[in-house]
């Protein structure tokens, strides 16, 4: 499979009787994977894909070399052009469960009881954090954000959150002092950043900008407490 959230999804649902195999880490962004990690994978029967811009490679090096069924768990999800990050909106992780769970079924029907019913208490976990989400969102006085990047585009778009991007570069004079008057007109007060973004850039901007870094990465294994923390830490004042 392509990342650690898929893993969580299996080994929740199977109570771990799945052997796993991530081709990327929770360190995707900066990971460089060889051919002999992708042979690898090769053992196994089915590669769960996401589409991400990093699986391209691997995956048509797969198809050369193996007869290893493709998935794209990603299908019957309305994407935004040029944005695979598809699982940061709840309702979108919940189409993927639901793929992951069809998949799961093919390989084992012996226990399908038991995934059966973790897969409803998945769900329902999922439903609890949507709606939760979606109250604890609404109490903002401004929904205003900066990015750096766009993996968090699918969960802003669920909550009609506004985000403003930036490049990742410094600013010059006339820039910095578009910036503070940006910030101050939007009353933005936070940066949604990646924890491998260069700490002193985010230091430059947040203190030329007058607003407070959340480190937040898509890629960590246990999709419901990043997203929990990463709606604690958009709400915190």
């Amino acid at each position: 499979m392509a990342i650690p959230p898929l893993d969580y999804i299996i080994q929740t649902i199977t109570e771990k009787r799945f052997l796993v195999h991530s081709l990327y880490s929770e360190n995707y962004l900066t990971e460089v994977i060889s051919r002999k990690e992708v042979r690898e994978i090769t053992k196994n029967l089915v590669y769960l894909t996401l589409n991400l811009p990093k699986e391209k490679e691997p995956i048509k090096y797969l198809k050369a070399i193996s007869k290893i069924d493709i998935v794209d768990v990603s299908k019957g999800i309305t994407k935004i052009d040029n944005n695979p990050y598809v699982w940061t909106d709840p309702l979108n992780f919940r189409v993927i469960v639901l793929n992951v769970y069809e998949e799961i079924i093919k390989l084992d029907t012996t226990n399908q009881e038991i995934y059966s019913k973790n897969l409803d208490k998945l769900l329902s976990e999922i439903d609890e954090i949507f709606l939760n989400t979606k109250k604890d969102i609404f109490t903002l006085e401004n929904y205003n954000l900066y990015v750096f990047d766009e993996f968090w585009e699918y969960y802003a778009k669920r909550y009609r959150l506004n985000l403003f991007k930036r490049d990742k570069t410094y600013f010059d004079a006339k820039e910095i002092y578009e910036t503070i008057l940006f910030t101050r007109e939007k009353s933005i007060k936070k940066l949604l950043i990646d924890p491998n973004d260069e700490q002193k850039l985010i230091t430059f901007f947040t203190s030329n900008s007058e607003t407070t870094a959340i480190k937040n990465n898509i890629f960590t294994r246990n999709w419901e407490a990043n997203i929990n923390q990463l709606t604690k830490d958009i709400i915190e004042k």
